[in-house]
């Protein structure tokens, strides 16, 4: 029941972790988002600090606890503060959070160490005489394991970074190809990016209407928020395939009337950004998979170290 309990929380922890990673291209870094990115950052601390202690410290079992708590509570409540999640007035929460997961923990870790009382049990029964080897690395599986999700993550990476540059390449070219379109029609303006929003009517004339940005270099650079107008109706090429952001509007420069904030185009055409999408999951892909690559190539080293040294002890023991 433990490694099926393990294994779900696993499995959960990874489908959540893709489907948020995914999602960041898609609906940006939302506060959702970061919640849960911020919740796993806070489990892997508390992981590794849990992985160590029991090296570093020597304490009876109740005591052991009772610090290990203390030590997580400290952890929760200066990462809560860090992350916004508390304020003087509810910081006490930590408690009763660390709490209810160190009982769940405690039940879980239970049967763990019954276990390993058995495992030690079957030791002192073997014979005195009977030598006790230290289990070679090239016979363990662990850091086997942390190899080829090293190597998998960076063949990812790899990829993850190869498409990004094939897509933002084919972007770009789109986006030159739909700029020398326009200017051998004879318009030579365009606004990036702009949202559609709704029609409006105005002095009796239906417009469609864009939000977009203009971008000014009055000693600092400065945007400015402006909305577009094109009548309805016009003759103009549509390439937005219904979309409504990131879109770029292509004008012509002397048919731009202002008024105010408000500029009433003549059109060309409006195309989207490329393919915009798959460039920001390729970019996430990339970013994401090479974080992880890096943290799995740390936990690997100090696989190494940690094998070293109680290798080291076992000699010294065995020598005496």
């Amino acid at each position: 029941m433990r490694t099926i309990l393990r294994n779900t929380c696993i499995l959960a922890a990874l489908m959540i972790l893709t489907v948020f990673t995914f999602s960041i291209a898609g609906v940006g870094f939302t506060e959702e988002i970061k919640l849960v990115f911020q919740l796993f950052g806070l489990a892997f601390i508390l992981s590794v600090v849990n992985y160590y202690f029991d090296d570093i410290v020597s304490l009876p079992i109740v005591a052991g606890y009772l610090v290990k708590y203390a030590v997580f509570v400290g952890i929760v409540i200066v990462f809560g503060f860090i992350a916004g999640w508390f304020f003087p007035s509810n910081f006490w929460m930590a408690f009763i959070y660390v709490g209810v997961i160190a009982v769940i923990a405690y039940a879980i870790d239970s049967v763990k160490t019954e276990k390993e009382i058995e495992d030690i049990n079957e030791m002192v029964k073997m014979s005195k005489n009977e030598k006790i080897s230290f289990k070679p690395l090239k016979q363990r599986k662990g850091w086997k394991v942390l190899l080829v999700l090293v190597l998998s993550l960076i063949v990812l990476c790899v990829a993850s970074l190869a498409g990004f540059i094939y897509v933002l390449d084919y972007n770009i070219h789109f986006r030159m190809n739909n700029s020398a379109e326009a200017q051998a029609a004879g318009y030579n303006k365009s606004y990036f990016p702009s949202t559609k929003l709704d029609n409006v009517v105005i002095d009796g004339t239906l417009y469609e209407c864009y939000d977009s940005v203009e971008v000014t270099f009055a000693g600092n650079i400065d945007s400015t928020h402006i909305k577009i107008y094109i009548e309805s109706g016009k003759d103009y090429i549509d390439g937005t395939e219904g979309k409504t952001d990131r879109l770029i509007i292509y004008c012509k420069d002397a048919g731009t009337f202002y008024y105010g904030d408000d500029h009433f185009v003549e059109p060309y055409s409006i195309y989207t950004e490329g393919k915009v999408d798959l460039e920001n999951y390729c970019l996430g892909g990339f970013i994401y998979s090479g974080l992880a690559a890096a943290i799995v190539v740390i936990v690997l080293v100090v696989y190494f170290i940690l094998y070293f040294v109680r290798r080291k002890k076992f000699d010294d023991v065995s020598a005496s």
